[in-house]
């Protein structure tokens, strides 16, 4: 009888329990089951939209694919546009939208639209992209801006240290403002730095500018 009653005493308090907390243990495991739900929802929107953006980036890719030689006709120019407007507008977040605005970038300096090319690219770094594309993006800023003889902004532009992998292209960008700008000094330094930093690997680029100023003081 003392087991019958325990067993009915344990039966009545999980009865009670219930009455007590039933009501919210139910509700607990139905905002997981939402949560859960919510979050592979997201997730799958989240793939969908990285596909789509991967899918028109290719096509963006596949219109300004050139042969050895060939120009890009309007047509393909203005597909590639469009897609490239597509991926900035719609898919934002994306590195792929980073890459066709520095694809627009380009494509506006070959059109010498250069205030075009600065807007393309001050907007790929406001996106704050990886490190790799900022000093990309900075860099053509700056060729950009020195194009456009506003030589103290594209210093600015291109910052005061080049990543790793970087050096010789940053050097020169640098060199090639100072000489712009009457710094002759100021330009031998950046190229010998530019040479010095390359190591081993060839920067026939550089050199031959070294030697201009060379020739240029001698003459």
């Amino acid at each position: 009888m003392a087991d019958l009653r325990t067993e009915e005493e344990q039966i009545e308090a999980i009865k009670n329990w219930w009455k007590e907390n039933g009501r919210s243990t139910v509700l607990g495991v139905a905002l997981a089951a939402v949560a859960v739900f919510g979050w592979r929802t997201y997730q799958d929107f989240e793939q969908q939209k990285a596909e789509t953006a991967s899918a028109i980036y290719q096509n963006l890719t596949g219109a300004i694919q050139l042969q050895p030689g060939e120009e890009l006709p309007q047509e393909r120019r203005a597909t590639a546009e469009h897609l490239a407007g597509q991926l900035k507008s719609d898919f934002s977040a994306s590195a792929y939208a980073q890459f066709a605005a520095l694809w627009l970038a380009k494509s506006a300096v070959e059109a010498g639209e250069l205030d075009r090319a600065r807007q393309e690219l001050e907007w790929v770094l406001a996106q704050q992209p990886e490190p790799e594309v900022q000093q990309v993006a900075s860099q053509r800023l700056a060729r950009v801006l020195a194009a456009s003889e506003q030589y103290p902004q594209a210093l600015a532009a291109l910052g005061d240290a080049p990543r790793q992998g970087f050096e010789a292209t940053f050097y020169e960008i640098k060199g090639d403002i100072l000489l712009h700008q009457g710094d002759i000094d100021g330009a031998r330094r950046a190229y010998r730095q530019g040479i010095d930093l390359a190591g081993e690997e060839p920067r026939p680029i550089l050199t031959m500018k070294l030697d201009d100023l060379a020739v240029a003081e001698e003459s």
